[in-house]
């Protein structure tokens, strides 16, 4: 193990003995005071429990020690420093007047007989140090998720190519921001745990809040009456879907309440520009590999010697995931069992790998041959052959969540003033033929500017629509042109693209999903295409009723004012508004209702101006073919607006005829 891991993991065992000290001293089982070493003030404690019980067999004592006193090291409820309380080293009235329960350890004291502090034990071990000890052995030991984050951390520092003197000032600073991504499964939630849990990391432990839920300013200042250190994070493979304006807005708002701020991910690229730019701090490391599973047996199993374990070699370890390594390194399990279970996990992550690659395709053959060749390896038969891959065992996996599906449009940039040779997007303003939905984008766009400059509260806004007519009306290019026109971000779903998980709980997750990604981009635009595909809720005698209306209901649970949906513009699409559930249209969900007619002459003759663009007018001023007979062949762009509506109208009739 190289020096600064041994350092990260050092610290992290000091900090848990100190907090197992500070939980000992607030509950009256240590005493502590004041004292002054090379003109160093200094914490020293001593115990308030009767050492003449002691031994100085460490296994005895630590037996007797954890019978009698392993409930007095749980840390209770109340136990939450504040700054300038015992938890900082600070003397509090707690140490000066003694609680309840140091009171009652002087009773059993009395009981047992007297502490001889200065004394030692036969064996010439200093007995209060040797008490202090059995406090610090008793005391709950770092947690694997914690150790293994740690290790990763060190990994990225050692990276950098920058001291620790270095970092160690850059996060001392007011307003950091931190940059940390690395390609391991369960990364950011390991990382994320260590900092709210621990100190390890200088100004911690930090209370983060997810970007996601800092819409405006009222959710910061939510947060003033937190006395931890404030830390916002952009965390997951959505952190790039918080882009421009409302990743600018969100970063200023945080640095000026002094609020530092981690981007953490698996990809380097799901990390903003903007973020990394600004960044003090950027940290990245890599896949797993043999020497990080050497550093962490060293670290759980100090006495096993290394080179006579199989450990996984770099090839299998890229194989291994932070959920990995907590699953096969539990406390008490002996290190032979750990590396079997890591030879099991990597082989199956591979497989997993290798179906995915293929799409699924040929798994009953991958399956046979993997079998085949487990037998072979002196396995006993059967007893660890790859079976055919099924639903439960695939969600048995360690994967990754999938996103829901939905597709991200970022507005076209609106042309500045003068600008020449560069074709303006497709915006509402120049729509034709929307009658109210036009009316209505043009509203919202007044509303969001007044919603940005405070002016008016978004409960005043009206955000949601439903939008209905016959197919080709033009209901998906309103909403391409409502996100130009608007400059905020599109997120296009549909119920179809819902409902391609099959399984109910696979649906209801992506539903959830899609809404988390919209709003982790608001101020944005939710664009539901083929929303009467939820359908209406059903009798419960009917047949599927409770997956339908369950569907429906999560729906508009969704949907409902009740859901923090600030900052996200709701559009849901259908050709059949007559199917959809009453509920979904009532007030608080899609309760403007706009249809859109089919175009008429004029409004088709202004559709084909548009996209013709300079081109029309040489359509229009072409001369007039003439017949041989002298007569004039009407030819104008009214006639083939009229020629397309009559052609439309018959096939019309022709499909209700059949």
């Amino acid at each position: 193990m190289d020096k600064l891991a041994r350092l990260f993991i050092r610290r992290l065992r000091h900090l848990a003995r100190r907090e197992a000290r500070r939980t000992a001293l607030r509950n009256g089982l240590l005493e502590s005071k004041i004292v002054d070493v090379g003109g160093h003030l200094l914490l020293r404690y001593s115990p308030a429990f009767d050492t003449t019980r002691l031994t100085g067999d460490p296994i005895r004592d630590d037996t007797w020690f954890r019978k009698n006193f392993g409930d007095w090291l749980v840390p209770k409820e109340s136990d939450n420093p504040a700054p300038g309380s015992v938890g900082d080293g600070a003397m509090t009235d707690e140490v000066k007047h003694p609680s309840f329960a140091a009171q009652l350890v002087n009773i059993r004291r009395m009981r047992h007989g007297v502490i001889g502090e200065s004394a030692v034990l036969g064996n010439g071990i200093d007995r209060r140090a040797y008490a202090i000890g059995l406090v610090d052995g008793a005391a709950a030991q770092p947690m694997v998720s914690q150790i293994v984050a740690t290790l990763v951390l060190a990994r990225a520092v050692r990276g950098s190519g920058r001291s620790l003197r270095e970092i160690v000032y850059t996060l001392t600073r007011v307003t950091p921001v931190v940059t940390l991504h690395a390609p391991l499964a369960g990364f950011e939630r390991e990382v994320l745990r260590l900092l709210e849990k621990t100190r390890l990391v200088p100004g911690g432990p930090f209370a983060a809040t997810e970007s996601d839920h800092m819409y405006n300013d009222d959710h910061f200042d939510a947060l003033e009456a937190e006395t931890r250190r404030r830390l916002m994070t952009f965390s997951g493979a959505g952190v790039h879907r918080v882009t421009g304006n409302a990743l600018r807005r969100r970063m200023i708002s945080a640095l000026s309440r002094d609020l530092s701020i981690l981007a953490i991910a698996e990809k380097r690229s799901d990390i903003p520009s903007l973020l990394q730019i600004s960044a003090d701090l950027s940290l990245e490391t890599g896949k797993l590999d043999r020497r990080f599973v050497t550093n962490l047996v060293e670290v759980l199993y100090p006495d096993e010697v290394i080179e006579t374990l199989g450990l996984p070699s770099d090839s299998d370890a890229r194989w291994l995931s932070l959920e990995d390594l907590v699953l096969a390194f539990r406390p008490g399990r002996h290190v032979r069992d750990v590396l079997h279970v890591l030879a099991t996990l990597i082989e199956r992550n591979r497989s997993d790998f290798e179906e995915e690659e293929d799409g699924g395709g040929g798994s009953n053959d991958r399956a046979s041959a993997s079998a085949s060749s487990s037998t072979s390896a002196e396995k006993p038969q059967g007893s660890h052959e790859k079976s055919k891959s099924t639903d439960t065992d695939s969600n048995g996996r360690w994967k990754r969540d999938k996103p829901s599906g939905a597709e991200v449009i970022q507005p076209e940039p609106l042309p500045t003033a003068g600008e020449i040779g560069h074709k303006p997007p497709m915006i509402v303003e120049t729509l034709s033929g929307y009658g109210k939905a036009k009316d209505w984008a043009l509203d919202l766009k007044a509303d969001l500017d007044d919603y940005r400059a405070s002016i008016l509260s978004w409960s005043e806004m009206s955000t949601k629509l439903l939008l209905s007519g016959p197919p080709g009306t033009g209901k998906t290019t309103f909403a391409r042109a409502l996100c130009n026109s608007l400059q905020i971000p599109l997120v296009v779903t549909s119920v179809s693209t819902w409902l391609q998980g099959g399984h109910l709980n696979d649906v209801i997750d992506k539903m959830a999903k899609t809404f988390v990604e919209a709003r982790a981009m608001a101020p944005a635009i939710l664009f539901i295409d083929e929303i009467d595909g939820i359908g209406k809720r059903q009798p419960a005698e009917r047949e599927h009723a409770d997956y339908w209306n369950t569907i429906v209901n999560k729906a508009l649970e969704l949907l409902d004012g009740a859901i923090k949906n600030e900052g996200l513009i709701v559009v849901g699409a259908t050709n059949r508004p007559d199917h959809i559930d009453e509920a979904l249209r009532r007030s608080g969900r899609l309760e403007t209702h706009i249809e859109i007619p089919r175009p008429d002459i004029p409004t088709l003759a202004e559709i084909l101006a548009h996209h013709l663009g300079e081109d029309v007018m040489s359509l229009i001023q072409e001369p007039v073919p003439k017949t041989r007979s002298g007569a004039e062949d009407g030819f104008s762009l009214k006639m083939i607006v009229a020629d397309y509506l009559e052609e439309d109208a018959e096939s019309e009739r022709k499909g209700a005829s059949r």
